[in-house]
C-alpha cells in the first residue's frame, strides 16, 4: 500500500508597506470626505485650500498723496461754505446799514416837516408884531420906553429863535429877485436904482436855504 503524503502548500504574499499605509488610512480619508459632502450644498466639498483662495482681499490703507488730496478737497468745500456765509453776512449788514439810513433820513424829514409847519404858523404872529413896531403912537414912544424896550427884547428872542431853527429873514433891500420875492407894485423912483427894492411890506424868509416865505415888496421901475 502506498502511502501518499499531503502536501500543505502555504504561499507568502509579500506585504507593501506604502499600500497597507494608504489602505490604513483610506477608510479615515474616506469618512473625512464624506463628511464634508454632506455638509456642503449640493454635495459640494469643501476644502480648506478653496476656502482661502475665494476670500476677498482686505482694503488698503490710502497713501499719503490720496489722504492729501482727500483733506484738500474738504478743505475747499469747506472755505467755500465760509465764503458764502460771509457774503450773506455782509449783505446781511449791508441791507441792516441801509435801512436805518432810510429810518434816519425819515424822522428827519417828519422833523423838518413839523418844524416847517411851526414856523409857518409862528409868522404871522411876528408879522403882527413888526407891524406893531412901524406903528408906535407918538405918546407910546416918548413915555413908554422902559415897557417898549421890553417888548423889542421879545422881538429879538424871537428873531434868535428863528434863527437857531436855521430860518433866516432875507434882506429888505438890494435886487429883486423873482425866487425870493413876490413884487406888489413897480413904480419909478429917483433915490432906488431900477430893479431894485424900494420898501418890503412883509419880511421873507428862508429855512435852511430853502425859501419858506418870499418877501412882499415894491420895486423900482
Amino acid at each position: 500500500m502506498t502511502e501518499v503524503k499531503s502536501t500543505d502548500t502555504y504561499t507568502d504574499q509579500p506585504t507593501n508597506p506604502a499600500a497597507t499605509e494608504i489602505n490604513g488610512q483610506a477608510p479615515a480619508d474616506t469618512g473625512a470626505a464624506e463628511a464634508n459632502r454632506a455638509d456642503a450644498p449640493n454635495g459640494t466639498v469643501t476644502t480648506e485650500a478653496s476656502t482661502n483662495d475665494e476670500m476677498p482681499d482686505a482694503p488698503l490703507p490710502p497713501s499719503d498723496a490720496e489722504t492729501i488730496a482727500q483733506l484738500r478737497v474738504e478743505l475747499a468745500a469747506a472755505q467755500a461754505k465760509a465764503d458764502e456765509s460771509l457774503d450773506k453776512l455782509q449783505r446781511t449788514a449791508a441791507e441792516f446799514q441801509n435801512s436805518r439810513r432810510r429810518q434816519e433820513k425819515q424822522l428827519a424829514d417828519e422833523i423838518e416837516r413839523a418844524s416847517t409847519h411851526i414856523v409857518q404858523r409862528l409868522l404871522p404872529a411876528i408879522d403882527d408884531l413888526d407891524l406893531a413896531f412901524q406903528n408906535i403912537p407918538a405918546e407910546v414912544a416918548e413915555h413908554g420906553g422902559a415897557w417898549l424896550g421890553g417888548l423889542r427884547q421879545i422881538q429879538k428872542k424871537l428873531a434868535q429863535l428863528l434863527e437857531d431853527q436855521g430860518v433866516t429873514a432875507m434882506p429888505k433891500e438890494g435886487p429883486f429877485d423873482p425866487s425870493h420875492h413876490e413884487a406888489v407894485s413897480s413904480e419909478p423912483s429917483e433915490t432906488v436904482e431900477s430893479g431894485h427894492i424900494i420898501q418890503t411890506l412883509r419880511t421873507g424868509y428862508e429855512y435852511k436855504a430853502r425859501v419858506l416865505r418870499p418877501a412882499l415888496v415894491r420895486v423900482a421901475a
